[in-house]
């Protein structure tokens, strides 16, 4: 018997790969994103409790230019120098005259419009929030599907739980939908692509590996433990889990920590509650025959930097641990601060490309609507689709046609044989309108509605014709005919 041997050798490989890297700064951006208004109102709020650094201004200051005097005043003596030897703290790099300056300055508030403008009504801002299958449903309507994967889908969001879990087995959802395999499972990944990330799954190691994939984290330590080791997880057996990982104690604590920002229950935060109020992001008024975005920062905590503790970063004779201290709450704050800027910013943009898409529509209302996607404004702000998704879920602005959610501009279009661009909200104000002026002995079927709207140059099938008759809550012919006779 012939042994062959195998020579081993060790030899270096340079690889270029790009990873995304999620920092604290980053996923608090995201976090904030997504929040409405009245939960970021109650965030800021916690944070100016948690950390010192934080400050609210009581009383604005009027808007002024900060001279070289201002500037004198907040600069901070240099930093001492580090032993030889020794990093140099990347926290001595930190420009405190720019902090300081930015965010001891106040004054920022929109003065575009008079404070002695009517506003609306309390009254107006009372809306029902979307529930789940709404949030889904409207997503399902502005997509690019197959009718057949499209039906499909439909099937799968009536049959998520209020957590955002499916309660068939893919061989009951073929059955319900008369689908094949194939077809339920590409109906499926859709439904999991959908906002917000995690519904759909079938399982709690599902829901999490979705969110973990939609960060970009597949081949991670969070990864591996949440698809081959959650009962360990569940029952916080980190030692053994860093034993059958090969990892560290230290790594799979980190690990968890980034676990710990997932939500095991995706859909809990569109279940249908009582009719609550709703604070209005923006208002879009018209000053001078031109339509303006103003900001509402009424009630919003107005938060700077306390001049205080930073005499404490630049003193001498602090305590290490005191500094380190600071200079934590430091970087946090500032994060904070710059992370709420940016999130005004972003839905500024926004709401500035509605403005320049929707005029008609803010001047004569839903009837003038154009078709808008979220993929085409996210083009043209050169941010991802996800981004715009966050921005315009479950945030309000105040409108010459009243207080409406920003997601409720963006609708798909039927284009008529012109080339003209119809939303579907102006079609179905069109099959509203045939069917209040129908004979109510003789009420119009799908098939009637389709080919009256063929004389406005609008061709839709019947099919689509149903399903918009159904959206609007409508019933069938037969249905009209009776309710009419009884």
């Amino acid at each position: 018997m012939t042994v062959r041997r195998q020579n081993l050798r060790q030899s270096l490989d340079l690889r270029l790969t790009q990873r995304l890297a999620l920092t604290p700064s980053l996923l608090q951006k995201i976090e904030l994103l997504q929040l409405n208004r009245l939960e970021l109102q109650d965030m800021l709020n916690e944070e100016l409790l948690a950390n010192p650094l934080l400050e609210e201004v009581i009383e604005p200051e009027a808007p002024r230019d900060l001279g070289l005097e201002d500037a004198a005043d907040v600069e901070p003596p240099p930093p001492e120098k580090p032993p030889e030897g020794a990093e140099r703290d990347s926290f001595d790099e930190i420009d405190f005259r720019y902090f300081f300056d930015e965010y001891l300055d106040t004054g920022y508030r929109n003065r575009e419009v008079e404070e002695s403008e009517d506003k609306p009504s309390f009254e107006a801002y009372l809306v029902r929030p979307p529930s789940l299958s709404d949030h889904l449903n409207w997503q399902l309507g502005l997509s690019f599907v197959e009718p057949r994967i499209a039906d499909v889908a439909s099937e799968i969001i009536g049959n998520l739980d209020e957590d955002g879990y499916l309660l068939l087995s893919m061989e009951d959802l073929q059955s319900l939908a008369g689908c094949t395999a194939e077809e339920a499972e590409t109906a499926l990944r859709f439904v999991q692509s959908l906002d917000p990330v995690g519904v759909g799954a079938r399982d709690l190691r599902e829901c999490l590996l979705l969110q973990l994939s939609a960060l970009g984290l597949q081949d991670t330590l969070a990864w591996k433990i949440v698809q081959d080791h959650l009962p360990l997880l569940e029952c916080h057996k980190f030692k053994e889990i860093a034993s059958r990982t090969g990892s560290t104690q230290e790594e799979v604590l980190k690990a968890v920590e980034a676990i710990k920002r997932l939500i095991p229950k995706p859909g809990q935060k569109y279940n249908p509650e009582k009719a609550t109020y709703v604070q209005p992001e923006v208002t879009i008024a018209k000053v001078n025959g031109e339509f303006i975005i103003i900001q509402n920062d009424e009630g919003m905590p107005q938060l700077r930097l306390n001049a205080g503790y930073r005499d404490l970063l630049k003193a001498n004779g602090v305590p290490g641990d005191t500094k380190a201290f600071l200079r934590e709450k430091f970087r946090s704050a500032v994060d904070l601060l710059r992370s709420v800027n940016q999130r005004r910013q972003t839905i500024y943009k926004v709401c500035a490309c509605i403005v320049s898409r929707q005029k008609d529509f803010l001047e004569l209302g839903f009837s003038a609507l154009h078709p808008m996607l979220i993929k085409d404004v996210a083009s043209e702000l050169g941010v991802h689709s996800s981004t715009i998704s966050r921005v315009v879920t479950n945030k309000y602005v105040d409108t010459p046609q009243g207080v409406m959610e920003l997601r409720k501009f963006f609708t798909m279009g039927v284009e008529n044989s012109d080339g003209e661009e119809l939303s579907i909200v102006q079609v179905k104000l069109k099959i509203r309108k045939l069917i209040d002026g129908e004979e109510r002995t003789k009420p119009y079927s799908d098939n009637q509605l389709g080919q009256l709207l063929r004389r406005d140059n609008i061709f839709i099938t019947r099919r689509t014709v149903a399903k918009y008759r159904e959206q609007m809550q409508i019933p069938g012919s037969r249905d009209r005919r009776i309710g009419y006779l009884f």
